[in-house]
């Protein structure tokens, strides 16, 4: 891909997150604590990684193209500028996915290492039933030194994770963690934040996907006290088990960035407690009507994404306007030659753009 190109591709892929995004955003604006809102930002996350891989792995439709090519010598002297630019844009992307990239390993490695320290929970606060995963998998149970704030993680058992001062807690505030931990497991919630942490390390650069990522953090944390606290005798336990992390939280606490810890800022913990107290207990909040209303935002949302693939900004220059359709990527064209596959990985008629002795 060329510096150009480059440019073309990064401007285009953040306008079509942006629109994704703020149509999720809007799906959810009045419904932030539904059951469904943390399977819509989830699917906005998986969408969004979709468009970075289609953006730089295949054509893309060209509904417009720059016709400065018609202006003669402007066009060498804007095609030399959107080059430095790209090239300039593509070194500072590189280094900040490389870092991003770089902090989740080290986050994985540092998260790896302490579940291999910690110890298992002799005297089970919940019973095995209760400990079961969606897939039927027992949830493992363990305690660590080395964690401030219990967190859940899941490649093939199911494991939770908590700190070892909360082991003094009473039995009761106890069995509501882990219950709220399982509750992120039986949603798949280590997925999510894994993905999650995918679209920040290849959108770094853009607010709104940091935006989405802090929407998604506060609908599974929402979620996950509705299936785990029943009545307001519970959302009393509850609370006390919050306000012992928040007293916590400001002592400081380690913070493991491959997203595994299920961190709670201030105004978030300020939020479930508000919920919590203010929840209206004689209603029960069922998921068949969630679920409904899921079928229709996620087929807008498909839509969306359908059609913002046909958002592209024509800053190439060099694109040719003789084919509604753009040259292979380099890289998944030897793919495609690789196979057999014929494919185009130039402009047509590209001998046309290139600058020229005038007789």
């Amino acid at each position: 891909m060329t510096p150009a190109g480059f440019l073309e591709t990064i401007a285009s892929l953040s306008l079509q997150s942006a629109v994704l995004i703020g149509v999720i955003g809007a799906l959810t604006f009045r419904n932030r604590k539904s059951q469904s809102a943390h399977r819509m930002w989830a699917f906005c996350h998986m969408l969004l990684l979709l468009q970075f891989l289609l953006a730089f792995g295949v054509p893309h439709p060209r509904l417009f193209s720059p016709s400065l090519i018609e202006y003669g010598g402007y066009f060498e002297s804007v095609q030399n500028v959107e080059s430095g630019l790209g090239q300039i844009l593509m070194v500072i992307w590189l280094a900040g996915v490389s870092v991003s990239l770089g902090l989740l390993v080290l986050g994985t490695t540092q998260t790896v290492r302490i579940l291999r320290r910690s110890k298992p929970i002799e005297e089970k606060p919940l019973t095995d039933q209760q400990c079961l995963h969606k897939g039927g998998k027992p949830i493992l149970l363990l305690s660590s030194e080395e964690t401030h704030t219990p967190f859940c993680w899941q490649i093939h058992q199911p494991v939770i994770v908590l700190p070892r001062p909360t082991l003094s807690l009473s039995a009761d505030e106890l069995a509501m963690i882990i219950r709220h931990e399982t509750e992120h497991l039986r949603a798949g919630h280590p997925l999510h934040l894994f993905l999650q942490r995918l679209v920040e390390a290849v959108f770094w650069f853009h607010p709104l996907a940091w935006w989405s990522s802090r929407q998604a953090v506060y609908s599974r944390e929402f979620y996950c006290d509705n299936q785990s606290v029943h009545s307001s005798s519970e959302a009393l336990i509850y609370l006390k088990s919050l306000l012992h992390f928040a007293e916590q939280q400001k002592q400081g606490w380690n913070s493991l960035s491959a997203g595994f810890v299920f961190r709670n800022s201030p105004s978030l913990i300020q939020q479930r407690v508000s919920r919590l107290t203010n929840r209206d207990w004689s209603t029960s909040s069922g998921m068949t009507a969630g679920m409904t209303v899921d079928r229709w935002r996620i087929s807008v949302v498909l839509i969306t994404a359908l059609l913002s693939l046909l958002l592209w900004i024509p800053l190439n220059v060099s694109a040719s306007n003789r084919s509604f359709w753009s040259p292979w990527p380099s890289w998944s064209t030897h793919v495609l030659h690789s196979m057999g596959i014929p494919a185009r990985d130039y402009e047509i008629d590209g001998h046309r753009l290139r600058p020229h002795d005038h007789y």
